[in-house]
């Protein structure tokens, strides 16, 4: 009998959806992040914050994996950019689209069954858009948000991917991508080639309560 894909490779855990300071909903300190992942298990994490990229410079850490990315908020929802090197800030996503493909990024549906969402419908038109579709995302409320993520990906043939979304370093490593990968190059491969798994859980729906916090902080601050 075939062994499972986890039995066959080394799958290593990659948190491909994480929010620092330089997010208005988040209040984690980008320095702290290497550490936290590493005593969570992680291999990598993505830092996604929305349409921004100033965390990335605060980062030197070069004992776990850090892939670049960013979120983006499009006049259809959300999606996530990964492996690019400028930031890119659109409302259109086939400008998005042609953007992160000029820097040889992969984009990602986020959370296409939570809020704010891209509709299934829009995905259903737009799929040869993306790379792949976050099925496990732990701040959605439901796990039936997550189970229909995982069928509209694997009906359309994308990469399963995973991520926290986490806005406090308590949410990191929640919900993850498993990838064969020891290198930037090779996690990019393996999303592309449509070779990752998601994997994890929920946080606690109180979670977001810490966004509603961060935002007044960041009022008050700036």
């Amino acid at each position: 009998m075939e062994k499972s894909v986890v039995e066959r490779f080394e799958m290593l855990k990659f948190d491909l959806h994480v929010h620092t300071f330089f997010s208005k909903d988040s209040l984690i300190d980008p320095r702290l992040l290497p550490k936290v992942a590493e005593s969570r298990g992680l291999a990598g994490f993505a830092i996604t914050d929305h349409d921004t990229f100033g965390a990335h410079s605060m980062i030197q850490e070069k004992n776990i994996m850090v892939v670049p990315g960013i979120e983006i908020r499009t006049s259809i929802g959300d999606v996530i950019a990964l492996f690019i090197e400028e930031p890119v800030v659109s409302k259109d996503l086939f400008e998005v689209f042609d953007k992160v493909k000029a820097q040889d990024g992969v984009l990602i549906a986020a959370h296409p069954f939570g809020f704010p969402r891209l509709h299934g419908s829009v995905i259903e038109k737009a799929y040869r858009l993306l790379d792949g579709i976050e099925v496990v995302n732990a701040r959605n409320i439901f796990r039936r948000q997550n189970e229909k993520a995982m069928k509209l990906a694997k009906r359309l043939g994308k990469s399963e991917v995973g991520g926290s979304d986490a806005h406090t370093l308590r949410e990191v490593g929640r919900a993850y991508t498993l990838a064969d990968a020891s290198n930037i190059e090779e996690l990019r491969s393996a999303i592309k080639r449509r070779k990752t798994q998601g994997g994890g859980g929920l946080s606690f729906p109180t979670v977001h309560l810490s966004s509603t916090v961060a935002r007044i902080v960041h009022t008050i601050r700036f």
